[in-house]
């Protein structure tokens, strides 16, 4: 298992090829630690804690930092859920665990956003 620096410098390599295919430029945002950038990705959510909905969720993504991102859902999780993000990047998989910040309900889909839980065991899989 990759180290969690190098699944930060992974995840830092994304969002530079996430700037550079977009054209987005990190702007200040008193609010924010890090800039989010807009990525409509699609990925993998699993609950740390198997229940008996605990199969993969397929979530399309909406933005991401260096420390968090946001997705919509068809199921609510659970504020404090320990879930693994899997994303798929150009070096490979990329296996994130996160913490639900938030589930919120809107119009279609549930809003969720994660933060980053960088101080758990991390896994990558590279091409």
């Amino acid at each position: 298992m990759p180290k969690v620096t190098e699944v930060r410098k992974h995840i830092n390599r994304l969002l530079e090829q996430i700037e550079r295919s977009t054209n987005q430029k990190p702007q200040p945002d008193a609010r924010r630690a890090s800039f989010r950038y807009a990525w409509p990705a699609q990925a993998t959510v699993e609950p740390v804690e198997p229940d008996n909905s605990s199969e993969p969720l397929f979530v399309t993504l909406g933005h991401i930092s260096r420390d968090a991102l946001d997705f919509r859902s068809s199921r609510r999780l659970q504020r404090e859920q320990k879930v693994l993000l899997t994303l798929e990047t150009v070096e490979g998989k990329l296996q994130i665990p996160a913490t639900v910040v938030h589930s919120t309900e809107s119009v279609v889909r549930f809003v969720v956003g994660v933060k980053f839980d960088l101080q758990d065991s991390c896994q990558t899989d590279d091409k």
